[in-house]
């Protein structure tokens, strides 16, 4: 009996031992498990503190010259934000797709650039953009963003947007070219548009020298004259200078061909023949003056029965026959059986064509702003129509001349960091073609709304 009471106190003891050592093991586990517990809740607060603590302000949304997308984000909190993605939901096609971005931003820190070159979108769609930081918390913009106005210059606001104000026309060149609707720009984009039209630029007859005076004095015959026979250069007749041109007639009778340099007047309006003369017994229809129409030749005056002989006379022909407007108009002066002790002269032969100016299409329309604030960001956006088929550019009035903004118009944004050139409060751009002369073809572009975004 004595032997069983003991093994019983033994198990008894066992099994108290047992029950001990589980409640201690209990109690470190649970001792464990809570302080556990206690770490991850006050990791929870921390992180939940950090989220709260996290702020950032998506600046702006724009596209790249090959659309993709490109933010500016500014860390308003008091913390580091890490990015980490970017949702892009394409409302118009209903698609929505995420990337990974590698970007952190310091407290108070503004960061251009942001995006993915994989981030191709279409500006002619509209989109809601999602940025996801590291602690959770999501960011959202739009584009095309969203444009609270202000009126003209000033207002208040860290972030303000400003419409073009005045239409005017302070610098060289001239202004040339219409809008339909300049207030259209000043609100939007909203689909109220304003239609830029190139100007007609019709420029006056012009008046074209195609000899200039030729008095024969260099070398015989002068360059682009074609003369056969008895045509020579003669120093004892002439009305100008030292020499006229001549011809001596024989005693059989000789003929001979003065001819001019083939000249242009395919686009005349009036050609002028002025030269002068001299004959010396010569017979009527022995001294002829004719001209080329491109086919044949033409008499246009008997000079050997003009009026008086030796003395010079001025011949002026105000040519308004469209059949010598040709590409190979030519003076000859023809002389026919001149007999022995005859001679005819001729000296300072002028030809003058009247043409029309070379008329073109040409735009240059200058918009401003005014009373504008200082800021450390400064974007110039331009939202874009339809647009013609020359280039619509875009420049700015430096103080001095036109620098060059935006090199081609396009549809949708186009938008343009002018932080280092808008200087002061007035701020000048201009519209402007990129042909001008030689511009046959008249080019519209439509344009809904001009603004600067300013914020620090």
């Amino acid at each position: 009996m004595a032997s069983r009471r003991a093994v019983g106190s033994l198990i008894g003891i066992g099994f108290l031992l047992m029950i001990l050592a589980v409640g201690v093991s209990y109690y470190n586990l649970r001792t464990g498990v809570e302080r556990q517990s206690n770490v991850i809740i006050q990791d929870m607060a921390e992180f939940d503190q950090g989220s709260a603590d996290e702020t950032l302000s998506i600046q702006y949304v724009e596209l790249t010259p090959g659309n993709s997308l490109n933010l500016t984000i500014k860390n308003t909190g008091n913390i580091i934000s890490q990015l980490e993605w970017i949702g892009v939901f394409d409302i118009t096609l209903n698609k929505e797709a995420y990337y990974r971005v590698d970007t952190s931003l310091n407290p108070l820190e503004t960061e251009k650039d942001i995006g993915n070159t994989s981030i191709v979108m279409n500006p002619l769609n509209t989109y809601t953009i999602q940025v996801l930081t590291r602690l959770g918390n999501i960011y959202y913009g739009e584009y095309p963003m969203p444009v609270t106005p202000v009126t003209g210059g000033g207002g208040a606001g860290n972030t303000t947007y400003y419409y073009v104000q005045d239409q005017v026309d302070n610098y060289t060149p001239i202004a040339r070219g219409t809008h339909s609707l300049f207030n259209a720009m000043k609100a939007g984009p909203d689909h109220i548009n304003n239609t830029i039209t190139e100007e007609l630029v019709t420029i006056d007859n012009v008046n074209i020298t195609l000899i200039d005076d030729e008095s024969f004095e260099g070398t015989w015959p002068p360059p682009g004259w074609l003369e056969n026979s008895a045509w020579n250069r003669e120093a004892s007749e002439k009305y100008w200078g030292t020499f006229s041109a001549d011809f001596d007639g024989g005693g059989g009778g000789n003929s001979g061909t003065l001819d001019s340099p083939a000249l242009d007047t395919s686009d005349a309006t009036v050609v002028y023949v002025d030269f002068w003369f001299n004959e010396d017994k010569v017979d009527p229809n022995e001294f002829l003056l004719e001209y080329w129409d491109g086919t044949s030749w033409d008499i246009i005056e008997d000079l050997g029965n003009y009026g008086t002989e030796n003395i010079w006379h001025n011949y002026v022909d105000k040519i308004i026959d469209s059949q010598y407007f040709v590409a190979d108009f030519r003076v000859r002066f023809t002389a026919l059986g001149v007999g022995a002790s005859e001679h005819m002269y001729v000296d300072n032969v002028t030809v003058i064509k009247t043409a029309p100016g070379n008329s073109y299409y040409d735009l240059d329309l200058e918009a401003e702003w005014t009373l504008l604030p200082s800021k450390t960001n400064e974007y110039l956006s331009i939202y874009g129509g339809e647009m013609g088929a020359e280039a619509l550019r875009v420049d700015y009035w430096n103080g001095a001349t036109w620098v060059n903004l935006i090199t081609t118009v396009e549809p949708g944004y186009n938008i343009v960091d002018v932080s280092g050139v808008l200087t002061g409060s007035t701020f000048t751009i201009r519209f402007d073609d990129t042909t001008e002369e030689g511009d046959i073809i008249q080019d519209s572009w439509v344009i809904d709304s001009v603004y600067l975004h300013l914020f620090d």
